[in-house]
């Protein structure tokens, strides 16, 4: 059994995840808003998560030298800054191309922010990672489900949704104040003023990079889609947003609380081609459905397998890789930016083309990609300061 060790540093990582999961699910229930009021098109309005998504592949890109020039602490620190730049940008009432380029930076800051958390507690747990890297997402999903209330919450006391994002940099200050001068414990395990190259990852951790993509994929595809399958096959009226948004989320928040759990007593890899799997399975059950109750509860039950999906795929990149944790940190969120940035737009291109329930099988033939990829090539469970070059 390998149980996380929670000290101070970890439990700011863990906070600092749980502000990227704030914003994405804050972000998100402020997109309808933003566009009626805003007064653009569904298409332009669903450029502000290409814009994120982008954002998050640009940063990912010079993240491993910008914490070889910093140190990780520091390079966390000015990632949580830029978040609260672009927040400020985002609800600034200026125009449509302004709060594209705030999400645009929010983005970039949130990228640094999850690349140091993910390579710190690679790092700091050794072989407790995945379950702590769990712990850590838990927290997101929590957050995230509690910024996505309160949104509604706020606009129905006439309050606007500007006040829910400001809570993110209220949260993001009171954070860096509790955390403090000291960062330099969270630069261990990287090799000082040294960002390494994309050629010295091992062979192996291609595999794992290639692995974001489905991790990241039907994460996506059905936080983004299921409300519109609801409509769909399940004849729901304008309500099956918050429904299918709620109990995916809900699903997403426990899976990765409970996940932390059963990850202390099950090999990493098993347990991500099983999240793989009990997500496709649910998928197919979904496709096959038009009962509302039936689809909402499988809608749980995917979110269960999706919420370790993302933590277990990004651990094993860095677990192969683990003297080069920010280089393999980084390189693998391009991966999964391109897959949000492609995948979800993918498939509402085929739906228009073929029908949303046809274009919809995608998502479970992602899910049956991530098993293939694990099963074909697991990346052992090494304890800190190894690698694998196989």
């Amino acid at each position: 059994m390998h149980k996380p060790v929670r000290v101070k540093s970890t439990w700011i990582t863990y906070l600092l995840m749980g502000a990227y999961g704030l914003w994405v699910y804050t972000f998100g229930a402020t997109q309808v808003l933003l566009r009626e009021e805003q007064g653009t098109s569904r298409t332009i309005a669903a450029l502000h998560g290409s814009a994120w998504a982008l954002g998050l592949v640009i940063m990912s890109f010079f993240n491993a030298r910008v914490t070889a020039a910093l140190g990780r602490g520091k390079t966390m620190r000015l990632g949580a800054l830029i978040m609260i730049l672009g927040a400020l940008l985002y609800t600034s009432g200026l125009p449509t191309a302004v709060t594209l380029f705030a999400t645009v930076v929010v983005a970039i800051g949130g990228a640094l922010v999850i690349a140091g958390v993910s390579a710190f507690l690679s790092m700091q747990q050794g072989l407790a990672a995945p379950a702590s890297l769990s712990e850590a997402n838990g927290i997101g999903a929590l957050l995230g489900l509690i910024g996505a209330f309160t949104v509604g919450l706020f606009v129905i006391l006439t309050l606007g949704w500007r006040p829910a994002v400001w809570l993110l940099v209220v949260y993001l200050v009171i954070l860096e104040l509790v955390r403090g001068r000291n960062v330099a414990e969270y630069n261990i395990g990287e090799i000082a003023h040294q960002a390494g190259r994309v050629r010295d990852l091992p062979p192996i951790f291609w595999w794992t990079a290639f692995t974001m993509l489905p991790a990241a994929g039907v994460e996506y595809c059905v936080a983004l889609w299921s409300a519109d399958l609801l409509q769909d096959r399940g004849n729901l009226g304008s309500g099956a947003a918050a429904a299918a948004l709620a109990c995916f989320g809900v699903g997403l928040t426990l899976g990765r609380f409970l996940g932390g759990r059963v990850a202390e007593r099950v090999d990493p890899e098993r347990l991500l081609a099983g999240a793989f799997a009990v997500s496709g399975v649910g998928l197919l059950i979904l496709w096959t459905t038009s009962n509302p109750v039936v689809m909402m509860i499988l809608l749980v039950v995917i979110g269960l397998g999706v919420a370790l999906q993302w933590p277990l795929a990004i651990g094993r990149s860095i677990r192969c890789a683990p003297d080069l944790s920010d280089r393999a940190s980084g390189t693998a969120i391009v991966a999964a930016g391109l897959s949000i940035m492609v995948a979800p737009f993918a498939l509402g291109a085929m739906a228009d083309a073929w029908g949303l329930r046809t274009a919809f099988l995608v998502v479970p033939v992602l899910a049956a990609l991530g098993v293939v990829l694990v099963l074909f090539r697991p990346v052992p469970a090494l304890p800190t300061g190894q690698s694998t070059t196989t």
